[in-house]
């Protein structure tokens, strides 16, 4: 380039043009990307924009070349001295090889480097993703269990896959509605991508949008829009998670479909994600609608495992939230959850369903072999770790426990009852320290989480702060507490009230409370018979909460050699 054309160029403030035009693009680019996704449009218009904007380049430097903007307006712009100016092809030509060349640095990051920018998504730790609740974007705002049992079926078929580590349901789900940045969800998750999304459902038709974003730079990893007919509903989400698996982890190919189809039924299934999304939110009322949705979905498809697998978990959940005598619903829940394996001996819920029932009803050899299997056919289960770890607490085996507990965290971090379980394997190891920081934990996951609440209590009392325990429980009146409020009474040297409440809390026929919890009230006040006489009634109403720690509680130690406690051990199979 002649020097009198390179003074030329700067006289007419081509290279300053060239300068706002980009800084202008890279504005559109920013704002783009962000309304792209959320309006649902493909990743390739974002290209096209992209392509538009480099186009510009050459287009500015012809308009900064031919015209002036001044304060008399718009001008064309005459060359300096007549005599020197070059020839028009010649000017033609720099002008579109001074544009080109300004667009080929912005068009070589977007298509060739931008996805080398991510260092934490080619990490080890890039194959790990929490799959959050898909928004419900129907006209019908009840579809919301429909949206919210695509999400955990999604969830399900990317824990099959080995090597990558999906969030389990739990934790996953404890940020719905919440409207947070997405790389902070995923740090706090400790992954490197996060799934969002929507479903639209509308008659038989379904609309899927979904878009993968890594957590280290807050790029689009992956996006895609499905409109299927709702009867594809099981290959859509197929497709989706092997779509995750292979932008998580190039190499790794799924030898199988993720998310295989349950039933043939489009109305059972449909029934089922009724019934699961009212499980989840585990209360009396909830779960015995859920039993009836689970129920309408059997008659309907008898073959359908799930809807059995919900069914016995209904069941088992009857003894801890309504108070239904093991005698009266663990042969149901049994009968199913056995009716599920037998209809799919791969189905991992099935044998986590029957392990946990197990537990219930005292089998522990069949509860460790049915939870084992539950993992072996789907390690990231982080409800089958957090029930194994109850098992191996129960039979003692601690370390083991702990371990179940820590793993059953690593994949549900944000869990009240998985930290829960945590906090009780610490107590069982008699580190009281670490248990009563793991509840507090726990609590600020739920401030509302009375087992984490009682655990705290017994924890500060067993590590010989009796004060503290004592301010836990002040203006907390919930009836399953006040056991605990007996202990640390006595621990204060009030014996006469700690026996007047006691003889309260028994007289209150109409309320619940863990039998195992009364028996450890007498043992503090030193009253033995009346002790084992609610440890007897523990064991017959197969108390769920009593096996966890009686083998390894401290609580226990005044009457462990005591040939009655032996007994009770021998009828909960635990000696």
């Amino acid at each position: 380039m002649s020097l009198p054309l390179l003074a030329e160029l700067k006289r007419r403030r081509v290279f300053r043009a060239l300068v706002g035009y980009g800084l202008a693009a890279f504005a559109v680019l920013q704002i783009s990307e962000p309304v792209m996704h959320g309006l649902h449009w493909p990743e390739s218009v974002l290209s096209y924009v992209v392509v538009a904007l480099a186009l510009g380049f050459p287009i500015v430097v012809g308009l900064a070349w031919i015209f002036d903007v001044n304060a008399r307006g718009i001008e064309r712009t005459r060359f300096a001295s007549p005599m020197a100016a070059p020839g028009r092809a010649r000017v033609a030509l720099v002008l579109a090889g001074i544009g080109l060349l300004a667009a080929t640095p912005g068009l070589t990051w977007y298509f060739l480097w931008r996805g080398r920018d991510r260092p934490a998504t080619d990490l080890p730790r890039a194959a790990s993703v929490a799959v959050l609740p898909f928004v419900n974007h129907s006209d019908d705002k009840e579809n919301e269990y429909f949206s919210d049992g695509m999400t955990e079926e999604i969830i399900n078929g990317l824990a099959n896959v080995e090597g990558v580590r999906v969030v389990a349901r739990t934790s996953a789900f404890s940020f719905k509605g919440k409207n947070l940045n997405v790389r902070k969800i995923g740090e706090e998750l400790n992954v490197s991508a996060v799934l969002e999304g929507s479903v639209r459902r509308d008659g038989n038709r379904l609309r899927v949008f979904a878009q993968l974003i890594g957590v280290a730079d807050g790029y689009h990893m992956w996006s895609k829009t499905y409109d299927r007919e709702l009867k594809n509903v099981f290959a859509v989400e197929d497709e989706l998670a092997a779509a995750i698996v292979q932008a998580l982890t190039p190499k790794l190919v799924a030898d199988r479909p993720l998310v295989q189809p349950t039933t043939a039924s489009t109305e059972a299934h449909d029934l089922y994600l009724k019934g699961r999304y009212l499980w989840n939110q585990r209360t009396e009322e909830t779960l015995r609608k859920a039993k009836g949705f689970f129920e309408r979905a059997i008659a309907l498809d008898p073959d359908f495992a799930l809807a059995h697998s919900g069914l016995a978990d209904c069941y088992s959940l009857f003894m801890d939230y309504s108070g239904a005598r093991a005698a009266d619903v663990l042969p149901k829940a049994k009968a199913h959850a056995l009716k599920a394996i037998e209809l799919d001996d791969a189905l991992a819920e099935g044998h986590a369903s029957l392990g946990a029932i197990s537990e219930h009803d005292y089998d522990w050899e069949t509860a460790e072999r049915e939870l084992k299997r539950a993992i072996e056919l789907r390690p990231g289960y982080a409800t089958a770790h957090q029930w194994y770890s109850e098992v191996l607490s129960a039979k003692g085996r601690l370390p083991e426990a702990r371990a179940e507990a820590e793993r059953a965290r690593q994949l549900d971090p944000t869990s009240p009852i998985v930290n829960h379980i945590l906090a009780i394997a610490f107590f069982n190891s008699r580190d009281y320290d670490r248990s009563v920081q793991q509840s507090i934990k726990t609590l600020e996951l739920d401030p509302n989480f009375q087992p984490a609440t009682a655990f705290l209590v017994i924890g500060h009392l067993h590590a010989g702060r009796t004060a503290e325990a004592m301010a836990v429980l002040e203006g907390r009146t919930t009836s399953i507490l006040q056991p605990l409020r007996v202990q640390v009474l006595v621990a204060r040297g009030d014996r006469t009230e700690a026996q007047r409440l006691l003889a309260e809390i028994e007289g209150r026929a109409t309320a619940w409370f863990p039998r195992g919890a009364l028996a450890a009230a007498h043992l503090a006040l030193g009253e033995k018979e009346e002790a084992f006489a609610w440890l007897d009634k523990g064991v017959e109403g197969k108390d769920s909460l009593l096996p966890m720690t009686i083998k390894s509680s401290r609580t226990w130690d005044p009457i462990r050699s005591d040939p009655r406690f032996r007994k009770v051990l021998q009828r909960m199979n635990l000696d």
